[in-house]
């Protein structure tokens, strides 16, 4: 990179050789918080259902729909403020799901009945998978090419991490002030970290050059994220790749270069969130059939929650050292051999503990890298739309989950046979990610 006066400024280049600073530390704490607001979230209901169940006497299948609807909500949320990001920016794409989530949330104590939760559930879906998507594209715009799956994982790791703080979190509100409690704290946290994202979140460097920034604006953000760099009044600011803002982002999507890896990608986050909400989900049921007590299978379900934590960043610096997504087609065929396993060691108590640890580290660890991944497989004109894609059909694939299990508990399985089945899908994903690689060899097409 030569520093001089009225030359081109390669603004990736930059980014990739700086070290990684206040600046960018300080984005992927924000974009953090709005993981883990995913995960308290979708932990904090399933313990707020018996309550409000028994209140307004619902049945218990009446929350099948009021859980799915996070999940319809978030993949609207995820495509339809994917594409608003790729066009107006990643900024405002995250902060505005941030707040509609709070403000939901909030109102959400003004619910009795099932439409209105339903309604409001769906809301907050909707608030939640726009804002995750984006955060998704924005950290991977600002971490260097080194740690980029790293720092992505990172961010996505705080989503597990959320449902293991909040769980308890909820479950004290809950026994000292009410149900209604838990929608006061839910939606006063998103609010005030939509405060914080209007003060120090800025706007993707990538997405300033594409849409022809002020230099000014674009030097002052390059020259906080690395010292050495000194912007000059005639810069001229360029990505490694060629375009301009997209008009037309879910066209491109589906365009000879990019209908390929946009099915696969889509298929496998799709079978990977599958998985996961059937093991989560359903676990505490199917141990509770074989005699277990519902404290242990809660345990079990908290191990795998913990493993996603450590799977995904493992995960992630493996794909960092190595500069190759291959560990991820790996890991999804892994993810099938444990899943498989939990029925085989469900009646060994400390067997089943390390099992449900192992499959979640494969498991959530194959679903956050995926979406790491994606942001590299999409070009900076449509990594939002392309990220958010992905992740709708994640959100898709969480509501089949639900109804998979349903499926499967209702054939009468044994235990060893019902996991063995939820394995099958796990081995599609990888190898939908291995055809993803035969198109495109680099682990950075994009980055």
């Amino acid at each position: 990179m030569v520093e001089t006066s009225g030359r081109k400024i390669d603004a990736v280049g930059i980014v990739d050789e700086a070290p990684i600073g206040r600046l960018v530390i300080t984005l992927v704490l924000l974009c953090a918080g709005v993981s883990f607001l995913d995960g308290f979230d979708i932990l904090a209901i399933s313990y707020v259902a018996p309550v409000i169940g028994a209140e307004w006497k619902l049945p218990r299948e009446a929350f099948g729909p009021i859980f799915a609807a996070h999940y319809v909500g978030a993949a609207i949320g995820s495509v339809f403020f994917g594409w608003y990001a790729d066009r107006y920016g990643r900024r405002m794409g995250v902060i505005i799901p941030t707040l509609i989530f709070g403000i939901a949330a909030l109102l959400t104590i003004y619910a009795n009945d099932f439409k209105s939760l339903f309604a409001f559930r769906l809301i907050i879906g909707v608030g939640l998978g726009g804002a995750l998507s984006n955060a998704i594209a924005m950290v991977s715009e600002y971490a260097p090419r080194r740690a980029r799956a790293t720092m992505v994982s990172m961010m996505y790791a705080a989503f597990p991490l959320g449902g293991v703080v909040g769980g308890p979190i909820a479950a004290l509100l809950i026994a000292q002030y009410g149900w209604h409690s838990v929608f006061v704290f839910g939606g006063i946290l998103p609010i005030l970290l939509a405060v914080g994202l209007l003060f120090w979140l800025r706007e993707s460097i990538r997405f300033l050059v594409l849409s022809g920034a002020p230099p000014a604006k674009i030097g002052d953000i390059l020259g906080r994220i690395s010292a050495a760099f000194q912007p000059q009044p005639n810069d001229v600011y360029v990505l490694p790749e060629s375009g301009t803002v997209s008009k037309t982002p879910v066209r491109e999507l589906f365009s000879r270069e990019f209908i390929r890896p946009t099915i696969l990608l889509s298929l496998a986050a799709f079978v990977a969130q599958l998985v996961i909400v059937y093991v989560v989900t359903w676990m505490p049921l199917v141990l509770a059939s074989i005699g277990m007590p519902v404290t242990s299978a809660i345990l079990a379900s908290v191990a795998f929650s913990v493993g996603g934590i450590v799977g995904a960043i493992g995960l992630a610096r493996l794909v960092d050292k190595d500069k190759s997504y291959r560990w991820l087609v790996l890991t999804f065929f892994l993810a099938a051999v444990s899943t498989g396993g939990i029925g085989f060691l469900a009646a060994n108590w400390y067997g089943l503990l390390a099992i449900t640890f192992v499959t979640g580290l494969l498991t959530v660890g194959a679903n956050i890298v995926l979406s790491a991944y994606s942001a590299t497989v999409y070009p900076t004109a449509i990594r939002s739309t392309g990220v958010g894609w992905v992740i709708g059909w994640g959100r898709v694939g969480a509501i089949a989950g639900a109804l998979f299990g349903t499926a499967l508990v209702a054939a009468g399985l044994r235990i060893e046979a019902a996991y063995m089945i939820a394995a099958i899908p796990a081995v599609i994903g990888g190898i939908a990610i291995a055809l993803v690689r035969a198109k495109h060899q680099s682990a950075t097409a994009y980055a």
